[in-house]
């Protein structure tokens, strides 16, 4: 027991020195080199009084709209120009459907300096609120609420996320921009978040073997399949707005859309099929312990029923998860497509149909690839524990 529990300290922080490692050296690899460019730097601000409101009507000929100008005293709260009070403006054009809150104060802001309206050199303007301190306080909660009903493994939850994060937008993102293989790219990251997640999070031991085995497998099935009905589909990957301005960014390389969207797909997936994949490898450990009886076809046939029940929730998560990370999209195109064939011909639709399908199907796959696994692995176990009890006997 206490070689096992050394051998898991030591895979741990072998684990977490891996990733400190993987990360660094794929960041300064890849760190992509842009043009400089001038930009006009934002700063928090705390309102500290409102100065005036004016009120401008402009006519573009057919119609007029209205221009609100509030003017008003804000403290910089960060940086070099901390403490200093400078006079900005808030423009709310009614032109413009959604508009901001009127600001007010005790209002925290964010503002830059920009060219003024007039043409006539900078002025102070408003261009957000200043919502960070919020989204810090929802993120501790998050974490706090991981830690309170997790307890160990809920801080080894957050390390685990804590480096997937790191590894998306320090690695893979930069990854693209700099041009290099997106395919490889994705196959890489993919590989060490299932590693990394499930070794911090779960150690090493066999239940942790089953869970990779199962999420490797879905895993390149779901990407196999992406390839394939990509190609039969002929999809180019330029799907909405995004897709385009990929197309203009000053990267060295330019960016291959197509592969863009299988790794949108194969890492869009990730996480589900980890979830099905660990959750029937823990159940089958449980099995394994328990059951006084047992062998391979039996162990295989409770993998599968186990399987059968995350199916339809897991399944039910994915797809409800695009459908609500393009809902807008969704009503949008509803309204103004009045032609059924066309719409589900389009290839923003079809991508967002195939991305659910396909990751659901990596799911499906995972449940018999973990399954015939872990029955394998934890049968094998058994086997060697009777031929020591028989020669014991003998």
């Amino acid at each position: 027991m206490q070689f096992r529990t050394n051998k898991n300290i030591i895979i741990y922080i072998f684990t977490i020195v891996f990733s400190i490692l993987f990360i660094a050296l794929g960041y300064s690899v890849n760190k992509p080199e842009f043009n400089e460019q001038s930009f006009n730097k934002s700063y928090k601000a705390h309102v500290v009084s409102v100065e005036e409101t004016i009120q401008d009507e402009t006519d573009y000929g057919y119609e007029s709209f209205s221009t609100t100008t509030i003017k008003f005293k804000a403290e910089i709260k960060n940086d070099e120009l901390k403490g200093s009070v400078v006079e900005a403006y808030q423009y709310i054009d009614e032109i413009v459907a959604v508009t901001p809150k009127v600001i007010q104060e005790g209002d925290k802001i964010i503002i830059s300096s920009l060219i003024s309206r007039t043409g006539e050199g900078e002025e102070w303007t408003f261009m957000e609120y200043d919502r960070s301190s919020v989204l810090w306080g929802l993120l501790l909660g998050f974490f706090a609420l991981i830690v309170i009903f997790g307890g160990k493994k809920g801080i080894n939850t957050i390390v685990s996320l804590i480096f997937t994060c790191l590894a998306v937008f320090m690695v893979f993102v930069p990854s693209i921009l700099k041009g290099n293989n997106i395919y490889l790219s994705s196959i890489i990251v993919s590989i060490y978040i299932i590693f990394m997640s499930l070794l911090i999070i779960n150690g090493a031991n066999k239940k942790t073997l089953c869970a990779i085995v199962g999420n490797l497998g879905g895993l390149i099935i779901a990407g196999l399949l992406a390839l394939i009905v990509s190609n039969i589909m002929h999809l180019t990957g330029l799907i909405d707005d995004d897709s385009m301005f990929l197309l203009l960014l000053n990267t060295e390389t330019p960016i291959d859309l197509k592969a863009i969207l299988w790794s949108g797909i194969v890492i869009g997936s990730l996480g589900a099929v980890m979830d099905v994949s660990m959750s029937i490898a823990s159940a089958m450990n449980e099995l394994a312990e328990n059951m006084c009886e047992r062998n391979f076809k039996s162990m295989l046939k409770s993998g599968f029923n186990i399987g059968q029940d995350a199916i339809g929730t897991m399944t039910n998560t994915l797809i409800l998860a695009y459908i609500g990370s393009s809902l807008s999209v969704v009503l949008l195109l509803m309204v103004n497509y009045k032609d059924v064939l066309l719409l589900f011909n389009l290839e923003m639709i079809v991508f967002e149909i195939i991305q659910a399908i396909i990751g659901s199907m990596g799911i499906l796959f995972a449940i018999p690839i973990t399954s015939l696994f872990a029955a394998y692995v934890y049968n094998q176990k058994k086997s060697d524990n009777d031929k020591v009890f028989k020669q014991l006997n003998d």
